[in-house]
């Protein structure tokens, strides 16, 4: 049995199978941008859609299967080499932990989990739908390429959702706090690299040539570009409500 699924649609391919920069990359791009455009263009048909939160429901579920099918695989079939450690495997990603936040904060609406949400995601998930490399052997004929699109695509269109159509508007004390969560986030992350063979949580023991290879520095590194990149995000977003408003006004 073990055989058969490690080969079939729930196994890997060979390195390469994921080719990034390809279409089977682009093409749930483009999809996420095809739903944005439909949620911008008819948000107030579906602001007053009946079924508008039975919707949020259904996209909270679909989200919570996609993290939980990719533990159950994993059980399952084992990892890229066969293997079935899951101490190398605990959720506490980044990118988990925004879409667990990203369930909720789609069914409560809470201001809070979406100011998180709106930093942690954005930021986390853009920049692994931007550089997908974890699936590079699993294209299209397997069913980690599609539980991965939908991990990472999801929290963004909800997050894009809240936003217009039920007015969620992130604050600035909301992106220290998520990086105030994600220090935290890092100190389990930390003990589980240092102590876990072949762990590698928060991508903290990726081989990057122009990091160092001490890992204490690479922690401040790390954190430099986050906060920079959340600053990046937050004024972007002010800057271009901004620009929109002075548009409307003429």
């Amino acid at each position: 049995m073990y055989e058969y699924y490690s080969k079939g649609f729930f196994g890997y391919g060979e390195p390469g199978d994921f080719q990034t920069l390809g279409i089977w990359h682009f093409l749930p791009i483009i999809v996420l941008v095809v739903a944005v455009i439909f949620t911008v263009k008819y948000q107030d048909k579906l602001r007053g859609w009946k079924n508008e939160k039975g919707f949020r429901y259904v996209i909270s579920f679909v989200m919570l299967m996609a993290e939980m099918s990719y533990f159950w695989r994993l059980l399952y079939v084992g990892d890229e080499y066969g293997k079935n450690n899951m101490m190398n495997k605990l959720p506490i990603q980044l990118c988990q932990w925004g879409l667990i936040c990203c369930v909720y904060m789609i069914i409560s609406l809470n201001d809070t989990l979406f100011g998180i949400n709106f930093f942690v995601t954005l930021v986390g998930a853009g920049i692994a739908i931007v550089s997908p490399i974890v699936i590079s052997r699993c294209g299209p004929t397997y069913f980690r390429y599609y539980q991965f699109w939908l991990e990472h695509l999801l929290p963004i269109y909800c997050t894009i959702y809240a936003m217009t159509i039920h007015k969620k508007r992130p604050k600035y004390k909301y992106l220290w706090l998520s990086y105030g969560l994600m220090l935290l986030m890092a100190i389990p992350a930390s003990i589980a690299n240092l102590s876990i063979p072949e762990a590698n949580y928060f991508y903290l023991k990726l081989d990057i040539p122009i990091f160092p290879e001490s890992y204490p520095i690479r922690v401040i590194i790390y954190s430099a570009i986050i906060i920079a990149a959340f600053h990046l995000l937050y004024f972007g977003y002010v800057g271009a409500i901004k620009l929109l408003e002075k548009r409307s006004k003429k």
